[in-house]
């Protein structure tokens, strides 16, 4: 059974109960999902709302593809541990949210070039070419040549008057806009095209590219626009 009271299991998030869940299962040898949670239910302490927050980890740990059916077992609840279970044992809760965060939830654009090197632990690669991709479709939108980048990209883009400034929009919000993309672009492109950056916080790091995705869904509606 996991080291947690049943008060302390019931104050957690499920997907952060459910690790210590998988650890235990993986450190007791853990076959049966029945099993495991009928230990809880037999318990004095757990019996009740704890002992379904243990099976509610467990229905987690499946969906999430941590567990998974024993196959040749004729039990329904035969389970192990899979490859992604213990790749998130060893990578933590805030790895296993930021993770989840990415998953289906990016622009297509981004997904394609930014989600495996995120999934491989190449977070600075992950956001350099997740802005990249910000930079080269903002070009292309703006009929700009290749000689035109990065800061001064985006100012001449998205400047009162620029091809990507909406003309109907208030002056504020055309220079927020513009200084949205240009502060990303600097923050989060320039610095690893001329220095080694380590991005060693995972969820800083996954909200870095869903930033970038934000950017891409901004340039689509902006292609809409331009396109009428």
């Amino acid at each position: 059974m996991i080291s947690l009271s049943a008060p302390a299991a019931l104050e957690l998030p499920v997907d952060e109960l459910a690790l210590h869940v998988l650890e235990d299962m993986e450190r007791s040898s853990t076959w049966s999902s029945y099993n495991y949670c009928l230990q809880y239910k037999s318990d004095a302490s757990y019996n009740g709302q704890g002992a379904k927050a243990i099976a509610e980890a467990v229905q987690w740990l499946l969906a999430q593809g941590m567990l998974a059916s024993e196959p040749g077992n004729s039990s329904s609840h035969a389970i192990f541990v899979t490859r992604r279970g213990h790749e998130a044992l060893k990578q933590g809760i805030a790895t296993v949210r930021s993770v989840n965060r990415l998953q289906g939830d990016l622009h297509p654009l981004i997904e394609a070039k930014a989600r495996r090197q995120f999934l491989l632990g190449e977070y600075e690669n992950a956001i350099f070419v997740s802005m990249k991709a910000i930079e080269v479709r903002v070009r292309q939108l703006a009929g700009f040549g290749d000689e035109v980048i990065g800061s001064d990209l985006m100012i001449k883009a998205f400047k009162s008057g620029g091809p990507l400034a909406d003309p109907a929009a208030p002056s504020g919000e055309v220079e927020g806009t513009m200084m949205l993309f240009r502060g990303t672009y600097a923050v989060l492109r320039n610095p690893s095209g001329h220095r080694e950056v380590s991005f060693d916080d995972v969820t800083e790091a996954a909200e870095a590219v869903m930033t970038a995705s934000l950017l891409m869904r901004m340039l689509d509606k902006i292609e809409r626009r331009i396109g009428q």
